[in-house]
């Protein structure tokens, strides 16, 4: 943070304005998409057959969760489909071998756990994130319109 204050006002201004309004539409997006798959999924189990350890790379000193695959069976029996990997890292591995799930449909591999209401937090924060940006554009404005009112040269008075 120290180093962003050594830039001028307007860089400093544009780049904070660039990362808040690509880090606000990442949330954004990304609580959009599970709340898409809450409303419109299929719900159902996933029995897992298969964890492995998911790390974030190689400097992590410790394990971040687990990587599930496994087989899918809707709770109304209309939807069977052998062999989803669960989108995400599961934080602890289930103990009874099954997760809640939901699919697209017969033909998806890959199956979004159930948070039952999780896409609302990283959706809200995103959105407020955005919001702070926009505010943010308000002081560029304001910087380029003084950058613009200083540029131009005053005539002289004619005597």
């Amino acid at each position: 943070m120290f180093l962003l204050r050594l830039l001028p006002p307007l860089p400093r201004e544009i780049s904070l304005g660039l990362v808040g309004f690509v880090f606000g539409l990442f949330l954004t997006v990304h609580g959009v998409q599970q709340a898409y798959a809450e409303a419109t999924g299929v719900r159902g189990t996933v029995t897992v057959a298969d964890c492995t350890p998911a790390t974030g790379g190689l400097s992590d000193l410790w394990q971040d969760g687990w990587a599930c695959e496994g087989s899918f069976a809707a709770t109304d029996r209309t939807v069977s489909v052998s062999g989803v990997t669960v989108d995400g890292v599961v934080d602890a591995r289930p103990a009874d071998g099954t997760l809640p799930a939901l699919v697209d449909g017969p033909g998806d591999h890959t199956a979004t756990r159930d948070g039952s209401g999780s896409w609302k937090i990283p959706t809200l924060t995103g959105v407020v994130i955005l919001g702070f940006t926009a505010w943010r554009v308000r002081t560029v404005r304001n910087l380029l319109r003084e950058r613009r009112r200083r540029a131009v040269p005053t005539a002289a008075p004619a005597v």
